[in-house]
């Protein structure tokens, strides 16, 4: 995977929460492919991918961070009942 460098000026507050420099390079890709997933704009397997990951790592790390794997919108979910009202009803 190719990668690039990029400075960034981060506030010295997060030193004192207890991040290590080593923890922030590590933690912060993850976080911002998470919001990328939480978003809509990437599959899963894609999110995993991009970190160097297993689809299943990912969905694991989703779990432990309470993420949902699955966020439907409301207009999503009445799609969804639809669908299954309609296969009920069409049952022999």
């Amino acid at each position: 995977m190719s990668t690039f460098t990029l400075e960034l000026q981060l506030p010295e507050a997060l030193r004192e929460l207890g991040f290590a420099d080593e923890e922030i390079c590590r933690e912060v890709p993850v976080l911002l492919v998470m919001k990328r997933f939480r978003e809509g704009a990437i599959s899963s397997g894609k999110a995993a991918r991009i970190l160097g990951i297993t689809r299943r790592e990912f969905l694991g790390r989703l779990a432990r961070e309470g993420l949902p794997v699955y966020d439907p919108t409301d207009k999503e979910l009445t799609q969804e009942l639809e669908t299954v009202q309609s296969l009920a009803t069409a049952r022999p």
